[in-house]
């Protein structure tokens, strides 16, 4: 049995902000000079984007909106797109503050009466913002800022247990990411439950498997109660 959840936000409780990134890449690819289409723009930003959350922890850790407009630049300059990506990400920045629930997120978490710790690769400011601007609260909120790291390191996990007051055996991590939620959680032996809302397949090269996969929030509850199952 679980004794608590540890819960991601974006893409988990409210919707990613990827109408915007394709919005974006569809704006650079109009202005590179190499005709780029929008799909590679897009697959460049995001791996400049994780090869700097991946370098970003301790001494060297930087904001997730620094990352985020020096990946957006560095994409651009490759693209040869002559473009202000700053103000392009002035949209983005605004929805992370204001995210849209996902269906099912406010029942769950109005249900759901046992501890709760929000494990989230945001900012302090944004997150809180979100949340506040949703109505929702919680006691506990671990951010890639607070710990000076992102998942899937171990920094934030382990905070989160020492929030929670609990062994990593003792709770369940909720969360929609192969890489940073399934492979960060199950690292440390927490059993993960993956929100997969659009039945994707997990990557081939990840190494871990959730031990439960959920269409939605809604189906967690169920799990809560259970002993600790054989991986599915």
């Amino acid at each position: 049995m679980y004794r608590a959840l540890l819960v991601d936000f974006y893409g988990t409780l409210v919707a990613e902000d990827d109408a915007l990134v394709a919005r974006i890449s569809e704006r650079i690819a109009a202005a590179s000079g190499l005709g780029v289409a929008a799909r590679d723009v897009s697959h460049r930003w995001h791996r400049h984007f994780m090869d700097l959350c991946d370098a970003s922890h301790g001494a060297q850790f930087r904001s997730q909106r620094a990352i985020e407009l020096a990946s957006l630049a560095e994409t651009a300059r490759e693209c040869d797109a002559r473009i202000d990506t700053a103000k392009l990400t002035d949209e983005m920045f605004a929805y992370w503050v204001a995210p849209t629930p996902l269906e099912g997120a406010a029942e769950f978490l109005r249900d759901h009466a046992g501890p709760i710790c929000i494990v989230s690769n945001i900012d302090t400011a944004d997150l809180h913002a979100a949340i506040r601007g949703l109505g929702w609260a919680f006691e506990h909120v671990v951010t890639s800022e607070g710990c000076r790291a992102y998942k899937p390191r171990p920094e934030m996990f382990l905070s989160a247990l020492v929030a929670l007051g609990c062994a990593a055996s003792e709770v369940l991590h909720v969360g929609d990411s192969p890489g940073s939620d399934v492979a960060g959680a199950s690292r440390l032996g927490i059993d993960v439950a993956w929100v997969n809302a659009a039945n994707r397949a997990l990557p081939d090269s990840l190494d871990q498997r959730p031990r439960h996969t959920v269409r939605s929030v809604l189906e967690v509850p169920a799990l809560l109660s259970s002993p600790r199952s054989r991986p599915r």
